[in-house]
């Protein structure tokens, strides 16, 4: 996610697509990148920011996912 500032609302619809796209639950993600099932819930909400680590995470998982880096053109 190159710019640190991405909305969380944007990150909160690039997660939920994410999952999506796999076919994913919440539980799959959160086993995948080896976070808590309430820290998914909490970045679906836009309740919390991923950390560095996490962020890497997803960034890998929407790239495979070939989910664009920026989902909106909104400012």
């Amino acid at each position: 996610m190159g710019k640190q500032n991405i909305k969380m609302k944007d990150l909160a619809e690039k997660v939920k697509m994410l999952r999506r796209e796999k076919g994913w639950a919440q539980e799959d993600l959160a086993r995948e990148i080896c976070v808590s099932l309430s820290t998914v819930q909490r970045w679906e909400k836009q309740g919390a920011r991923p950390s560095r680590l996490a962020r890497r995470e997803l960034t890998r998982l929407f790239l495979e996912a070939g989910i664009p880096e920026e989902t909106s053109a909104r400012p």
